[in-house]
């Protein structure tokens, strides 16, 4: 009976993705309303779960919304944050996205977006 079930290696030890996975794209989709923003990430393969931190930050720096996928499962995260009340729209924004190392950030994406504005999109270098 054991011999029905054949194990087998997904990929060969020196062909295994690296753990720690990067960003390899992104949509940053502002809501038509001006109310939220949805931050899409597609991610290089990895064999370790990464943690990702999402920012939204005024364009002076200062942090208006965060999110941290802790063990991030899917190869395209993508939080939905609230923005906050009274933004107008048209409004320049900053998403921040960040691979977690032990130490420091591994991989930093910083993008210009504007409230209510059109989709910003992109393949990361």
């Amino acid at each position: 009976m054991s011999d029905d079930v054949q194990f087998y290696d997904v990929a060969p030890l020196g062909k295994r993705p690296p753990s720690d996975a990067r960003i390899t794209d992104y949509r940053v989709m502002p809501w038509p309303d001006g109310t939220r923003v949805t931050v899409e990430m597609g991610l290089t393969p990895f064999t370790e779960f990464p943690s990702i931190d999402v920012s939204i930050l005024s364009e002076a720096g200062e942090v208006l919304r965060h999110v941290s996928l802790v063990g991030a499962m899917e190869r395209r995260p993508a939080p939905t944050m609230w923005l906050p009340r009274g933004i107008p729209k048209g409004t320049s924004l900053i998403a921040l996205m960040e691979v977690l190392g032990d130490e420091a950030p591994l991989q930093t994406v910083r993008v210009t977006f504007s409230v209510g504005g059109p989709i910003v999109k992109a393949t990361v270098q």
